[in-house]
């Protein structure tokens, strides 16, 4: 049976144009990240689908995000800079990484 639903980012919406979504891969949570440099995670309960977390990426529109594989950190890219970002979701600490060895 299918249903209609609120949003699952309806508790923040996005101001430009999403690029990612993307369900967690071991809990009822869904990222979204877009243009609007933000990275937000949103508790998917089908009815007011509460926002977690939001972070803003200051001057890095995000172009593809992503859960690690242990679903603890999201990874952040932009098309406009050489450089990425982690999140760890759990400290809620964001770190730039700006070369990789």
């Amino acid at each position: 049976q299918v249903k209609k639903c609120l949003h699952a980012n309806s508790a923040r919406p996005s101001e430009d144009r999403l690029t990612t979504v993307q369900f967690h891969p071991s809990a009822q949570v869904v990222m979204t990240a877009g243009l609007d440099q933000s990275v937000s995670l949103f508790q998917v309960d089908g009815k007011t689908n509460p926002k977690i977390q939001s972070i803003h990426l200051e001057r890095f529109p995000v172009h593809k995000a992503q859960f690690s594989v242990d679903g603890e950190t999201v990874i952040a890219t932009s098309l406009k800079n050489k450089m990425f970002y982690l999140y760890d979701m759990m400290e809620g600490r964001v770190s730039p990484v700006h070369t990789v060895r």
